[in-house]
């Protein structure tokens, strides 16, 4: 009897239900199955609806998975400071590699891949605006407690963190445990970002 209820009760949903009943059944699908094998038929059963209805939602599968995955979740951190600069960066840090070894790489650059080129800058919004948006909370905070200088950093400095995060992930595929994946934030964190953002070195106040 319930096999032939949960038809009924799926035509039944609308909106925001059966958006995140589909949401749900692609990421299922991807850890299932994987990108390669991601079809619209697969979801569509899943989430007990018809083709269709995943047709007119998406027109790629692709923007299927970017839908499905790029989303705020409880592990993403909250735009706040803990009163350090390079422990902020480095929780962020964490939650950036986190997000998207969760997606995983594969999927990643299978959806790179497939989406048109000029649909990639919206995927970098998407991937990226949450991070964005904790990062300049931080930035802010570490310039009232004088940890950087006063003047505002131009676009592309203050997101560099994210940028270079991204880059590892996406052109080494690294870190894949713990261990590596913070010996390589703290690289990049005191190489890089603290020297760049110190007082007289470059950004003055």
């Amino acid at each position: 009897m319930s096999s032939q209820e949960s038809p009924a009760k799926a035509t039944r949903r609308r909106g925001a239900e059966l958006d995140e009943a589909i949401r749900q059944a692609v990421r299922d699908e991807l850890e299932a199955h994987g990108y390669a094998a991601l079809t619209f038929e697969g979801v569509a059963r899943r989430a007990q609806t018809s083709k269709p209805v995943i047709y007119r939602r998406y027109e790629s599968r692709a923007l299927m998975v970017v839908d499905a995955w790029i989303r705020p979740t409880p592990s993403d951190p909250e735009p706040t400071s803990t009163g350090d600069l390079r422990e902020d960066f480095r929780l962020l840090a964490r939650a950036v590699f986190e997000r998207f070894s969760r997606i995983g790489i594969e999927t990643l650059r299978g959806i790179l891949a497939e989406l048109p080129p000029e649909q990639i800058p919206k995927l970098t919004e998407t991937t990226t605006s949450w991070a964005r948006d904790a990062l300049h909370v931080v930035l802010a905070a570490a310039r009232e407690r004088g940890e950087i200088g006063s003047r505002p950093l131009p676009e592309h400095v203050a997101e560099l963190p994210i940028v270079l995060m991204r880059n590892e992930l996406f052109f080494t595929g690294r870190p894949d445990t713990a261990p590596l994946r913070d010996r390589e934030i703290d690289r990049i964190i005191d190489d890089i970002c603290l020297p760049l953002l110190r007082p007289g070195d470059g950004n003055g106040s």
